[in-house]
C-alpha cells in the first residue's frame, strides 16, 4: 500500500514555487459526490492566494478601507487572528484589492500590499515585528496596476522588487528589516522572484523582460527583452534545467531562452502560448498552461499540452475560459474565473478530464489555488475563501 505523504503549501506557488504538490492521494472519481467542505470564510476583495503551514493558513484581503491579514486553523476553520492595516482600494480598471500573497517562514508570516507595505508579523499572534514601505523607505516606483509580487526568502534574505530606478530589487534581513544590498534598475512588474534552479542565483521577470543575478549582491549576470503592452509580465518563469520558458499576453507570447552563457540563446518562440496571469507547470517533459487573457477575448481561453524541447502544442482545450493550475498526484487542478473546478490528467498523449465542480461564484476569479495535507483552498475575487476535502487531512 503507497504510504500517504503529505505536505505544506507556505508561499506563493508552494514550497518550491512551482505550483506543485508532492501528496499522492488526491481523490480523482468522484462520480455524483461533491467535495466537502470543511469551513469558508468572506475575507475581502483581492487576489492573493492562500497558504498553509503549521496547520494554519494566511490570505489577505480587501475591505473597509483596509487591507486585512487572516490567520486560520485549518481543522477547526476559526479565525484566530485579524490584522488590519489602512490601504486604498486600487482598483483600476478591475476590482481592486490585494494583490500578493503571504509567506510563512520560521515562525514569521512576511506579507506585502499592493501599496507597497511590507510587514513582518509574528504567525502565531498576529503581532508586527517590523515593516517598512516600498516607495518612502526604499525609493520604489509602483507599478501601475500595484505591486503584486509576492515576498520571497532565499537563503535567509528577503527579495522584494521595488522598481526604484536605483536599486529595483531589493534583498533585506528577513529579521530586522534592514537592507542587506540594493541593486537594478527595471521598472517593477507583477510576477514573483524566484531562485534560478538550485544556483546562487535569481531570475527577476520584470517589466523590460528577464534579468538574471547574483544573490550575493543584485550584480546582474544576464537578460533578456521581453517587453509587453502595458508592462504586464505577470506569468512565472518555468525553468527547466538551464532553460527558461517565459510567457506573456498582448499578442507577446513566449519564448524559450538559455541564460547559461553570456550571450542569451533563444531556442524557440511561438504566438500560440501566451499566458497572462497563469503560470505554466511543468511535468515529465511536457508544459502544461492556459492560453488567454482577460477581458471580452477570455472566451476564446485554451488550456494546453506542450512538448518543451520544440514549443510543439500536443493538445488544447477550449471551454474553460481563463484560470488558473496547480499540479497534484498525476492531476491538473484547474479553478476558472468563473469558479468552477475541473479535474484533468497530466497526460501529454490526450486530453482526459475527470471531475468539475461549481465552487465559487462571480468573475474574475484569477487566484490559483492551493494544496495541503488533502485541503485545497480555493478563494475568488469577491472574497470567499472556501477549503475543501480532496483527500486524506491531517
Amino acid at each position: 500500500m503507497q504510504p500517504i505523504f503529505s505536505e505544506d503549501w507556505p508561499g506563493f506557488g508552494g514550497i518550491s514555487g512551482n505550483f506543485i504538490s508532492s501528496e499522492n492521494k488526491l481523490k480523482k472519481t468522484w462520480g455524483n459526490q461533491e467535495p466537502i467542505k470543511l469551513w469558508d470564510h468572506e475575507i475581502g476583495l483581492g487576489f492573493s492566494s492562500i497558504i498553509e503551514s503549521k496547520g494554519l493558513a494566511y490570505t489577505q484581503g480587501y475591505s473597509n478601507g483596509k487591507n486585512s491579514v487572516f490567520c486560520v486553523d485549518v481543522k477547526s476553520g476559526e479565525i484566530l487572528w485579524k490584522s488590519s492595516f489602512p490601504c486604498s482600494k486600487a482598483d483600476d480598471y478591475f476590482k481592486g484589492g490585494s494583490r500578493s500573497t503571504p509567506l510563512e517562514n520560521d515562525g514569521n508570516l512576511y506579507l506585502s500590499t499592493h501599496m507597497g507595505d511590507v510587514y513582518c508579523l509574528n504567525s502565531q499572534k498576529g503581532n508586527i515585528i517590523w515593516s517598512l514601505n516600498m516607495s518612502k523607505d526604499l525609493g520604489g516606483k509602483r507599478p501601475t496596476w500595484g505591486y503584486a509580487a509576492s515576498p520571497v526568502i532565499i537563503d535567509q534574505q528577503l527579495i522584494l522588487v521595488t522598481g526604484s530606478p536605483n536599486g529595483s530589487l531589493v534583498a533585506l534581513n528577513k529579521k530586522t528589516g534592514d537592507v542587506l544590498w540594493k541593486n537594478g534598475n527595471y521598472g517593477a512588474a507583477y510576477a514573483t522572484p524566484q531562485r534560478y534552479t538550485t544556483t546562487n542565483k535569481l531570475l527577476v521577470f520584470h517589466e523590460a523582460g528577464l534579468s538574471l543575478h547574483n544573490l550575493s549582491d543584485g550584480s546582474e549576470i544576464n537578460f533578456y527583452q521581453h517587453k509587453t503592452r502595458y508592462g504586464i509580465n505577470a506569468s512565472q518563469p518555468l525553468a527547466i534545467g538551464s532553460r527558461i520558458l517565459l510567457s506573456s499576453a498582448y499578442g507577446k507570447g513566449s519564448a524559450m531562452i538559455n541564460l547559461s552563457s553570456k550571450n542569451t540563446k533563444v531556442e524557440w518562440k511561438t504566438e500560440k502560448v501566451a499566458a497572462q496571469m497563469a503560470s505554466l507547470i511543468q511535468h515529465n517533459g511536457y508544459v502544461y498552461g492556459i492560453h488567454g487573457q482577460a477581458g471580452t477575448r477570455a472566451k476564446f481561453s485554451t488550456l494546453f499540452c506542450m512538448n518543451s524541447k520544440s514549443g510543439k502544442i500536443i493538445w488544447e482545450k477550449k471551454g474553460y475560459g481563463l484560470g488558473s493550475l496547480i499540479l497534484v498526484d498525476e492531476s491538473l487542478v484547474l479553478l476558472n474565473e468563473s469558479g468552477e473546478l475541473v479535474l484533468i490528467d497530466a497526460n501529454p498523449k490526450q486530453f482526459i478530464e475527470r471531475a468539475s465542480f461549481q465552487i465559487l461564484s462571480g468573475k474574475d476569479n484569477w487566484v490559483p489555488p492551493s494544496y495541503a495535507n488533502g485541503r485545497l483552498h480555493c478563494r475568488s475575487s469577491d472574497g470567499t475563501w472556501v477549503c475543501l476535502k480532496m483527500g486524506p487531512t491531517i
